[in-house]
């Protein structure tokens, strides 16, 4: 009976002590993240990102829950989509795609910038430049940061900026949605981009990049490019 007293106090002795070394090791400042990386931002800085994330330098690597920080990197406007892992022994990787304005519109109050999926990140009553392009033929009524749109065209123009680089974005001023079958675009220099419906936004992104581009060299001035044709059809000035 003693001896099987002593067998179950031993092997409590043994649980309690591996209890107490898994609670030191996984505590210990071995485990703690000695640096966070931040791969994907563009505009926000690392020290945005890790604000956004509520988390600080050093954390335990395994007090952090990724999931959560996740959601909470998710839930700012500005990041359409994160993802969080560790990097044994200490590091933390966060890596993150940004959520950009690439069109401007008209509301009650002023103006809205919307991202590519509808959401509107900025709204102001008075335009000092126009750093993106302006989307006419609809005007919004009250809206606020944080809402989306949900007019088809509107949503079909702004998926087709949101595919173009930043190089051909920089190019385009305008698009007009006014006759949702004649979609049309106009760069900075007033050449009228015949889009169509754009059902295919991806090929009019493409096709409309490599016009912005090919424009740089042509020596005669172009009126416009109809995409509306199995090879586009240019136009040129008198």
């Amino acid at each position: 009976m003693k001896r099987r007293f002593s067998r179950y106090t031993a092997r409590i002795s043994f649980l309690l002590l591996l209890l107490t070394g898994a609670v030191f090791f996984l505590n210990s400042p071995i485990l703690a993240v000695s640096s966070i990386a931040v791969q994907g931002n563009e505009e926000l800085t690392k020290e945005q990102v890790i604000q956004i994330a509520d988390i600080r330098e050093p954390v335990n690597i395994f007090a952090v829950k990724t999931d959560y920080l996740q959601k909470r990197l998710e839930s700012d406007l500005r990041i359409a989509k994160a993802s969080v892992r560790r990097s044994f022994p200490n590091v933390l990787l966060i890596d993150i795609k940004e959520r950009k304005p690439i069109a401007t519109l008209r509301c009650n109050y002023g103006y809205v910038d919307i991202a590519g999926n509808g959401i509107i990140m900025n709204s102001y009553r008075n335009m000092q430049t126009m750093k993106f392009p302006m989307m006419t033929g609809i005007t919004l009524g009250d809206v606020y940061i944080g809402d989306k749109i949900d007019d088809a065209n509107v949503l079909k123009a702004a998926a087709f900026l949101e595919q173009m680089d930043s190089t051909a974005l920089a190019q385009i001023s305008e698009i007009s949605i006014i006759s949702p079958q004649n979609i049309v675009a106009y760069t900075t220099g007033g050449v009228k981009i015949k889009l169509g419906d754009l059902s295919f936004s991806e090929q009019e992104a493409k096709k409309t990049a490599v016009f912005l581009n090919d424009l740089k060299t042509m020596k005669k001035p172009v009126e416009y490019v109809d995409f509306g044709y199995i090879s586009p059809v240019l136009k040129f000035k008198p």
